[in-house]
């Protein structure tokens, strides 16, 4: 089974968002910044409120505090895809639109692209997660094949061909970023 296509940025951006959102670290950081700042905004509200009488400062620093709790998903959400967009256009720039080509064989992946080619062994295969467009072959060195599901002719060939060589099947069809 041969399967040749070609990567855009919306592909690399998916899984740059897909891998950061199941990232222990990054959910980390964004539950603390949602958490954290609020109650920095609790504690000076009624550091005002309280030491120099005027409510009005105390009041203006809850209210942003419920604002900033309320609000830092869609926020967090926007930053986090425009800090990705801008990695994917520094980084993978060369690699965008360039033909890649990956060819299984009974115990191992082929993948080829215009700079390189990778014999990767079957037993290498970690993961096959399958989001809505795409297709992501995880490594055991946690490196992933991006394979759009718009290339591939059979997709349950294609499944099937994968987890017979190790991987483990992934079901991520319902996974969007937030």
């Amino acid at each position: 089974m041969t399967i040749n296509y070609q990567l855009t940025d919306s592909d690399f951006l998916e899984y740059q968002l897909y891998t950061s959102s199941k990232s222990k670290l990054d959910k980390k950081r964004r539950f603390r910044s949602r958490i954290i700042i609020p109650i920095i905004y609790l504690v000076l509200g009624l550091f005002f409120a309280n030491q120099s009488g005027k409510f009005g400062i105390g009041i203006a620093f809850l209210v942003f505090g419920i604002f900033w709790f309320v609000f830092y998903p869609l926020y967090s959400k926007w930053r986090y895809k425009n800090h990705f967009k801008k990695h994917v256009e520094e980084n993978y720039k060369n690699r965008i639109n360039k033909p890649v080509e990956i060819h299984f064989d009974e115990n191992s992946v082929n993948a080829k692209d215009f700079t390189s080619e990778s014999k990767i062994n079957g037993t290498e295969l970690k993961e096959l997660i399958e989001t809505k467009d795409h297709f992501f072959i995880k490594l055991t060195t946690d490196l992933s094949l991006i394979v759009p599901k718009h290339s591939i002719g059979n997709q349950l060939e294609f499944k099937k061909r994968v987890t017979e060589l190790g991987a483990q099947y992934v079901d991520e069809l319902n996974w969007k970023w937030k």
